[in-house]
């Protein structure tokens, strides 16, 4: 976990608690999906759930032989610190929904920086239960 991944946990954690709800668990499985899709952004120059081949979050998922209940992804990129994107993601009706969901146990969060991309960081989050 990088430290800029690891600010994204603890600040996403800190809302949560905010708002009464439990902390989630950091899933490395989860974030290798959120990494790999931080780097799909990046290298393909694109913001979207929807990956470079077409894939869509679940199906990413599926790839890896991930089974969940439930999941959320949370995109961010041009932020150029951790708290900015909570805050984006805070204030974004879709986004806050994921983050304080409470069926949610684990996220995986992946950052990726690249100079020669439109936005230069680029963060997932993926959240499951």
């Amino acid at each position: 976990m990088t430290n800029y991944e690891n600010k994204i946990f603890e600040l996403t954690n800190a809302e949560r608690r905010k708002h009464g709800l439990k902390t989630l668990v950091w899933s490395d499985m989860l974030a290798n999906i959120a990494r790999a899709h931080s780097l799909d952004l990046a290298t393909n120059n694109i913001f979207s759930h929807t990956g470079f081949d077409g894939t869509t979050p679940e199906q990413r998922l599926h790839r890896a032989n991930i089974a969940v209940r439930f999941m959320g992804e949370n995109i961010s990129g041009g932020r150029n610190s951790p708290e900015a994107a909570i805050i984006d993601w805070m204030t974004s009706a879709g986004h806050r929904a994921n983050i304080l969901n409470v069926d949610t146990v684990y996220l995986g969060v992946g950052a990726v920086y690249f100079a020669a991309s439109r936005y230069k960081i680029y963060v997932v989050q993926i959240f499951g239960a």
